[in-house]
């Protein structure tokens, strides 16, 4: 299993996602988000040059080819992504079940209260309630 600080990039310290920071290895085997990577990029002629901050190794690409097609999304980091977003998931819905559960306790028992209120109501409407509440009626 990774370590948290492996999640992220280096560079940004940003999370690594699926979506817009996706973990991008270098030939040196280093791995960045694609963003830092675009921004360290250089074109030189049909030659992309993207050295590495840790270290300094060149990786070379053609300048036809957009970085995340020229360089392999790390799969460990993408792999590892996907089971936190499960975990998350999986809490959340846990969460949104017992939240949901305690919701429909409370309102059973709140009206089981008013029915058995109601039920006392009627058994005792021929007997006159007194006390300060109902000293308005």
């Amino acid at each position: 299993m990774l370590v948290e600080e492996e999640l992220e990039c280096v560079v940004c310290c940003y999370e690594y996602s699926r979506s817009n920071r996706v973990p991008r290895v270098l030939h040196c085997n280093h791995t960045f988000c694609a963003p830092c990577l675009e921004k360290l990029s250089k074109l030189q002629g049909v030659i992309r040059t993207v050295p590495c901050p840790l270290c300094r190794w060149i990786t070379c690409t053609r300048a036809s080819l957009t970085l995340p097609g020229a360089l392999w999304v790390n799969t460990e980091i993408w792999d590892q992504i996907a089971e936190e977003q499960q975990r998350t998931r999986v809490g959340s819905v846990a969460e949104s079940k017992d939240t949901n559960t305690h919701l429909i306790k409370s309102k059973l028992s709140a009206s089981r209260h008013s029915g058995f209120m109601s039920t006392v109501q009627k058994m005792f409407s021929c007997v006159p309630l007194q006390g300060p509440e109902t000293e308005g009626c």
